[in-house]
């Protein structure tokens, strides 16, 4: 454990960190995209993701919408070779079935992947639940243009056993929602839920089915990618 500033903030907070603190989503994920694209590509994106890891993620996927074809998405692959992050396209098009609303302003990002994972585990441990996978998403809330992480929590099995939402401005916990794994023995005795029960569980399956972005096969962009950004610089 160890203090240290966010990405893009005068703001401290604890975190776990790994072996290196080049990994999660940090500034460095955002300078690798503006170095290969240009300034353009942070303008418009939309959505970060990292697939589901024990570990701090070493690659994102991140989509923009393109400056050009209106109604299209562009996304490009982050990775870290254990020194440093690098971009490159990786495809174009309609590349979400649902596209989030608004433009992800990163400026607006205080609080990084490894900082919403500790909140995650925080909650965790309050609900008397735990996990071993991580899948992460970075997207503007639909009604304020916040940033938030959407955290799918899985348990080594890749089962989804929680989901939490944690903003990326304070670090705090927007919302929770753990699913218990019980016995059909055990589920058979357990009470009958109250309607306020019943209500509350919509309410944060509404939640998680907002972080459900479905991809799209997309065209090859190569060299075009590339180009695509800089003519807009």
């Amino acid at each position: 454990m160890k203090h240290f500033r966010f990405f893009l903030a005068p703001v401290a907070a604890i975190a776990l960190l790994g072996a290196s603190d080049l990994f999660g989503f940090s500034p460095d994920v955002s300078a690798a995209l503006t170095r290969q694209f240009g300034e353009a590509q942070l303008a418009n994106v939309v959505l970060a993701r990292a697939k589901a890891s024990e570990a701090d993620p070493a690659s994102w996927s991140v989509y923009s919408r393109d400056p050009y074809r209106p109604g299209e998405i562009v996304r490009a692959i982050v990775t870290n070779n254990g020194t440093a992050w690098s971009a490159a396209p990786a495809g174009t098009g309609d590349l979400l079935k649902r596209t989030p609303t608004k433009n992800l302003d990163l400026k607006r990002v205080k609080f990084d992947s490894k900082a919403a994972r500790f909140a995650a585990t925080q909650a965790a441990g309050l609900a008397k639940s735990g996990f071993a996978k991580v899948e992460y998403q970075l997207a503007a809330n639909e009604v304020t243009g916040s940033p938030e992480w959407g955290l799918a929590l899985q348990d080594a099995a890749g089962y989804e056993v929680g989901f939490c939402v944690v903003s990326a401005e304070t670090g705090a916990v927007v919302s929770q929602d753990w699913t218990p794994k019980n016995d059909p023995a055990v589920s058979a005795s357990t009470p009958k839920p109250t309607d306020g029960e019943v209500a509350a569980k919509k309410v944060k399956q509404k939640a998680r089915k907002a972080w459900d972005w479905t991809e799209n096969a997309g065209r090859e962009t190569k060299s075009f990618f590339k180009e695509l950004f800089k003519r807009g610089n």
